[in-house]
This record gives C-alpha cells, structure tokens and sequence, in this order.
C-alpha cells in the first residue's frame, strides 16, 4: 500500500466525497415478442361452390374486428350473422381470436344441417399450449335416406365425428396444431362425398400462438471503496436503501478489490450506503451515496474511505 502522502486535512476531505455514478452498458433485457392471431366466419370449396374467408381478423395487422350479416353457400342455404376478432397483448405475449354466428341453415340434397349460435375461441399464452373451444347450439343434422336426426353436442370434444350417410362427415370442434406452434380450431368442418358438392365447408375458424413476455428488466449497482491514494479498501460494509420505501434492503461486504455488488435489481431508485469499515479507517463524512436510478443496466458508486491518523503507514 502506498504511504499517506497528506496531512489530516486533506484527508478529512477526501472523506467527504465519493464520485459520482457512473453508467456502465445497459445490461441485456429479454423484449417480448408478439404472437398471432387470426379467424373467419366461414370459408368453402364444394364442388363449382367457392368461398373465400368471409370476415377474416388477424393480429398483428388487422382488422381486429368483422363482421358480415349473411353469406349464401350457392342455393343449398346460408349462414348468418358472423362476427369476429382477433387481439393480442404485445407485452404480455398472448393472443385471443374468436368467431360467432347467429345460425345456419344448410339443405345440402342428402341431408340437411341447421343450427343456432356457433362460437369458436383460440387462447394462447406463453409457455404452454394453446387452447380452444366450441359451443354449439341447437344444432342438428337430419338425412333424407334412410330419414335421421343426429343432435350436435353443444360443447364436442376435440375433433368429434359425426358419419352422414350419403353426405359425408362433420368434425366438430376440429383442432389442428400446425409446424408453428399455432392451434386452429374449427366449429363445423364438413367432408362432403356427394359429387356434385364434393369438397369442405368450414364454420367458424379461430386461429392463435403465443408470443414472448417482456421479461423484467433487472440491473446492478457496484460499490467501490479506495483510499487517499486511490487503493482499494476491502473489508468496507454496505447496505442499499430502496428509496420508495426508504427499508434497509441486502447488505454486502467488499471483496480484496474494494467492491461488492449488489445483483437482480428491480428498475427504481436506490442509496448505497456505508455501515462498516475496517481497523485503521474511518467512516466518510458523507457515508451514503446520492439517488442511484436502476433500469436494466449496471451503475456503480465510488466511496473514498478516509485513514484514521497514526493507524496507517
């Protein structure tokens, strides 16, 4: 260590001051990133019957909103009042789309299909796998030959059957989970056999994937201590005061370099201060520092610790 080359004075006067904060590089953050959404009240391709998505939403880009009040499926019938959305929460990373309709009334030749309101939703959040659902109601399917009536569940389970002699099939509630992540969730998929309407028909899409979260941002603050001839002084004690509550938060001890750090900060206001030296110092007049703002980065606080006369060569 170097020799005490001032006299009391001016070590009295250096006691009193400590440098002001200096700002490091930000530290790295992890940014949300958002996730998907989209949806559409009907969409067809039966035989020369094409329709493409009619009303569609999608987040991000837009519309979040649509709404149409009828469309005709050629002359076998229509479904009406289809309304949908699809919103997200950029920060947070998750996505909603949902799809209604009031009702529809199909005659397609071998059987005819009729329902009140369909509602289809997609919800994805991060870390876990999207989820969907399906409510039906009144629905039914009654064929021509042999003469039936089949009750579509209100609320299917994932992906459920329904066998129509002579049209085809239903799948209620169809969930496919694609290459990205994504669910769509269709209310009624219907696989028409009948050749002059050989094809699919699609009531009620929602579609949805999680993005990220905005993790928080955390920060450090590292506090220094050095004596007159600007040598490292370990053994120095410290506690960080939140200044929003002004409560004693972690305390820590300076390493053979003087400093110690204080880690995973949440963004605020901080003080350092000085509880402790060791044998042959004394405590610095101005013993805490001023405000420290955390936000994401690294700060650092210099503290110049004064000798006690006669205790120090």
């Amino acid at each position: 260590m170097a020799s005490v080359k001032m006299g009391v004075a001016g070590r009295a006067a250096l006691g009193a001051v400590f440098a002001a904060t200096l700002v490091a590089q930000a530290a790295g953050t992890a940014h949300a990133a958002a996730g998907s959404s989209s949806a559409y009240g009907v969409k067809a391709s039966l035989g020369p019957i094409t329709i493409a998505e009619v009303a569609p939403t999608a987040y991000p880009g837009g519309p979040e909103e649509a709404t149409v009040a009828d469309v005709r499926v050629g002359t076998y019938g229509s479904i009406q009042g289809l309304t949908t959305s699809s919103t997200g929460d950029d920060q947070a990373g998750t996505t909603e789309s949902t799809s209604k309709i009031a009702g529809a009334r199909l005659d397609l030749v071998a059987a005819a299909l009729s329902t009140d309101a369909i509602t289809t939703t997609c919800n994805a959040e991060p870390g876990a796998d999207p989820t969907g659902s399906v409510n039906i109601a009144n629905g039914k399917v009654n064929a021509v030959f042999p003469p039936s009536e089949v009750e579509l569940d209100a609320s299917p389970a994932p992906n459920t059957t329904v066998n129509v002699r002579n049209l085809g099939t239903l799948v209620l509630n169809e969930q496919v989970r694609n290459a990205d992540g994504s669910l769509t969730v269709n209310a009624v998929h219907l696989k028409s056999i009948q050749p002059a309407i050989r094809g699919d028909l699609v009531i009620g899409s929602a579609t949805c994937k999680a993005g990220t979260a905005e993790q928080p941002k955390t920060g450090k603050i590292t506090a220094t201590a050095v004596d007159e001839d600007d040598d490292p002084v370990a053994g120095v004690a410290y506690e960080l005061k939140t200044l929003k509550t002004r409560a004693a938060a972690p305390s820590c001890t300076g390493n053979d370099t003087g400093s110690c750090t204080f880690s995973d900060l949440a963004a605020g206001s901080y003080q350092v201060c000085v509880t402790d030296v060791p044998d042959g110092y004394g405590m610095p007049a101005q013993r805490c520092s001023g405000t420290v703002a955390v936000d994401g980065n690294h700060r650092y606080v210099r503290f110049v610790i004064p000798e006690e006369q006669g205790k120090k060569s």
